[in-house]
C-alpha cells in the first residue's frame, strides 16, 4: 500500500474477533493484534486516512487492550450509546435509564451463563464475581466487581452513567430468544444486538450503525468502510459505504456485506483503490 488514495477515506472497525484476539481468540491464538494489520492502518493513517474503532466495549475498555499498539481518530463504543474523536472528547452520548437496569438485571438473574457486564464510559462493571472461565486473567482483572445493582448504579453516577448491559446465554439461540423479547421488556425503551451467545442492550436508538452516522455527520467523514464479523456488526455494515467482513464470518454477516477479505489490511487495501 502506498497511502496515496487515503485521503477523504476513513474505515471504522469492530474491535473484538476483527481486529482484537485477545480475548478467546480462535481466528488468530498467536496475535493479540495482526502485525499486517497494524502496519496497514499506520499506512493508512499516514496517507490521510481516518481509521476508528467501532465496538459493542465502552471506551475505556477498548484502550485498556490498545495499549501502545494503536490509537484511533475516533470511536463509536458501547454499541454506538457513546461517539468520542481521537483526542477522547464525547460528541454524543446515551444511557440506560436506572430503573431500566434494575428490570432488565432482575429479569435475566438466573438465566444467564455468566455474570453480567455493566459497561459505563470508563470501563466495565461485573455484577456478582470476576471468575469467568474462558477470559484471560489480564482482562477480568480490569474488571470492578459490584455485589449489586444498587452500588453499580452509584457508581455510574456523576456523568459516567450505564451505556450497555452486556449479557452471555451460552447458546445462539438463548440469546435470540432474549432479543426477540427485550423490547416487549424494558417497554420499547431499549435495543438489543446479539453477537453469537451474548447480547448488549443498549438505549433505544443506539447501535453501531447509527453511531458511525454521528461521527461521519461530526469530523465530516468522506467515504467510510466499515468491518465486522458478527452479528451485531450488520448495523455498521449497513450504514458504511462499503462493507467489509470475512470470509470466515456467519452467513447472514456475509450476506449483509459488500465484499469478503481475511483481515482488516484486506478491506484497507481495497478502500484505497475506491
Amino acid at each position: 500500500m502506498t497511502g496515496a488514495g487515503f485521503a477523504g477515506r476513513a474505515m471504522a472497525s469492530d474491535f473484538d474477533g476483527t481486529l482484537f484476539f485477545g480475548i478467546g481468540g480462535r481466528a488468530h491464538p498467536l496475535h493479540r493484534f495482526l502485525p499486517r494489520d497494524i502496519e496497514a492502518i499506520r499506512t493508512f493513517r499516514a496517507g490521510g486516512g481516518l481509521f476508528g474503532v467501532c465496538t459493542g466495549r465502552p471506551l475505556g475498555a477498548v484502550l485498556a487492550d490498545a495499549g501502545r499498539d494503536l490509537s484511533f481518530d475516533f470511536a463509536i463504543t458501547s454499541s454506538g450509546a457513546c461517539v468520542s474523536d481521537g483526542a477522547g472528547n464525547t460528541l454524543f452520548s446515551r444511557e440506560i435509564p436506572d430503573d431500566d437496569v434494575r428490570a432488565l438485571l432482575d429479569a435475566t438473574r438466573g438465566q444467564t451463563a455468566r455474570p453480567p457486564f455493566i459497561a459505563l464510559e470508563s470501563g466495565y462493571l461485573v455484577l456478582g464475581g470476576a471468575s469467568i472461565p474462558g477470559l484471560p486473567k489480564g482482562f477480568l482483572k480490569r474488571l470492578r466487581v459490584v455485589s449489586s445493582v444498587d452500588e453499580a448504579l452509584s457508581m455510574g453516577h456523576g456523568g459516567d452513567g450505564v451505556q450497555v448491559i452486556s449479557l452471555g446465554f451460552g447458546t445462539q439461540e438463548r440469546a435470540a430468544r432474549f432479543v426477540a423479547g427485550v423490547g416487549e421488556l424494558l417497554g420499547g425503551r431499549g435495543s438489543a444486538f446479539q453477537n453469537l451467545d451474548s447480547v448488549d442492550v443498549v438505549p433505544t436508538g443506539c447501535s453501531k450503525g447509527a453511531g458511525l452516522a454521528v461521527a461521519r455527520q461530526q469530523l465530516g467523514l468522506g467515504l467510510v468502510g466499515g468491518i465486522g464479523d458478527s452479528f451485531n456488526d450488520l448495523p455498521l455494515l449497513d450504514e458504511a459505504d462499503v462493507a467489509y467482513t470475512f470470509n470466515r464470518a456467519p452467513e447472514a454477516v456475509r450476506e449483509g456485506a459488500d465484499v469478503l477479505v481475511d483481515d482488516v489490511a484486506g478491506a484497507l487495501a481495497d478502500l484505497e483503490q475506491r
